[in-house]
């Protein structure tokens, strides 16, 4: 009872703060994005703090700013990303389809909600709001937000290293494969969240040191938009050198290997880190190569080791599923009931049945059938394309390279599949759309 009131009386005091500072509403959201954790029921319907907090934003904006939206803003929008709108729209027709093709109605009516049709409003949120509003500050309402929320979860990974803290009982009992797990049930989840953040951390880093330098201000005198540039700059600071520590200690190689290719494609936009970069990646590729005492790594990258063949295993069940239902695919949150009939054994050891094939395009396909993962394709053509017209050369590199992350990690993973993750999709093209629009460097 007393749980259910303190998250009653928390979201009355969210309306109350979006509905007069929507800014502020938005900055909560990013920073409890985690909170799809927290689960209960509004009588019979299942539901999670992020998604009502979510439902609370989208109402304020729905009545509060769309009818204050110039059609022009919607028409240009439309007019300049038809490719986009195409993508979007065949990627809801997917979702929805696949609801029907679904073993577990419930199940997938969840799915569907907070994967494909909550990210995709946000996503209209945030460029709409944007436009509107000249002093919204994506660095201060955004970045910062996120960039504490990793912070936070990075701590947490580091703290559960040495004491065990919350992690389930199956990371924790072997002490030879030990990871931690943050606030997620399982290893992974820290990777996949706090990688494709890096980039993004690392842009804010550069340009508060740039405002920190330009605001000069009498020592006597109290400044709040200091105070924030230097709150920025120390979170920012923390989390690049804390979030690849928690990703090593969670054991997630896939997120390690995707955070040095995003950090590699930084490094290779600057001219005078391109030779270093492609000598250092030379020597560190020959020597995984040739060297014994990167055989274990050796083996994870090139899946000789036990990880690497389950997942072989996996894809290859996946695709002998998928020859059978090309267009259809499992439908939403059907994977790893369909593919039972077709899950086969590792070295003759029976494995456990994943929640899905972890990689991001063959989740995609198996999801939301052949039209859902062509639809993601052109949404990803569409997001590079309109990332190669932003004018700020230095964000469009920062922004490439958080995709770079998330594909990556998306080769041995499926870094979307999970509310977070999907939300953290959905924003960086709108925050591509915004520079496009907005002109980032002036905020």
């Amino acid at each position: 009872m007393t749980y259910g009131i303190l998250i009653t009386i928390y979201l009355l005091l969210f309306t109350i703060l979006t509905w007069k500072k929507f800014d502020w509403g938005l900055f909560l959201f990013f920073l409890l994005l985690p909170t799809y954790l927290i689960r209960f029921n509004i009588g019979p319907l299942p539901t999670t703090l992020l998604e009502i907090m979510f439902g609370i934003i989208f109402l304020i904006w729905l009545f509060r700013q769309v009818p204050h939206i110039p059609h022009s803003t919607f028409q240009k929008f439309l007019k300049e990303n038809k490719l986009l709108i195409i993508g979007i729209g065949l990627f809801i027709i997917a979702s929805t389809i696949s609801i029907f093709t679904s073993t577990n109605l419930r199940s997938a009516l969840g799915e569907w909600k907070a994967f494909y049709i909550e990210p995709i409003i946000m996503f209209l949120i945030l460029i709409t709001y944007s436009k509107q509003n000249s002093k919204f500050n994506i660095q201060h309402s955004i970045f910062y937000p996120l960039i504490l929320s990793g912070l936070l979860t990075s701590i947490l990974a580091i703290i559960q290293h040495f004491t065990g803290w919350l992690v389930p009982e199956a990371f924790w009992s072997n002490n030879n494969t030990f990871r931690v797990t943050a606030w997620y049930s399982f290893p992974n989840g820290v990777g996949l969240f706090l990688a494709p953040l890096w980039p993004l951390a690392l842009y804010s880093l550069r340009y508060k040191i740039q405002d920190i330098n330009k605001f000069q201000i009498p020592n006597s005198k109290f400044n709040f938009l200091k105070i924030k540039n230097w709150s920025l700059f120390v979170s920012c600071t923390l989390y690049l050198v804390l979030s690849p520590l928690a990703i090593f200690y969670a054991k997630s190689t896939g997120a390690l290997i995707g955070l040095v290719a995003g950090i590699g494609i930084i490094l290779l936009a600057n001219k005078k880190t391109r030779c270093p970069a492609i000598i250092i990646a030379i020597i560190c590729f020959a020597s995984l190569i040739s060297l014994t005492g990167f055989s274990s790594l050796k083996d994870e990258v090139f899946f000789q080791d036990r990880s690497g063949q389950i997942r072989l295993s996996m894809w290859s069940d996946t695709f002998n599923f998928l020859k059978d239902h090309p267009i259809k695919g499992a439908g939403l949150a059907s994977y790893s009931e369909k593919i039972e009939s077709y899950h086969t054994t590792v070295g003759g050891e029976g494995i456990e049945i994943f929640h899905h094939p972890h990689n991001i395009f063959l989740t995609m396909w198996v999801n939301l059938g052949l039209l859902g993962l062509i639809s993601f394709l052109i949404i990803l053509i569409s997001i590079i394309k309109n990332c190669f017209q932003i004018s700020n050369f230095k964000f469009q590199i920062f922004i490439l390279s958080s995709f770079v992350i998330i594909f990556t990690m998306g080769l041995v993973d499926s870094p979307y599949i999970k509310n977070d993750l999907a939300m953290f999709f959905w924003l960086l093209p709108a925050l591509i759309i915004i520079q496009k629009y907005e002109n980032l460097e002036n905020t």
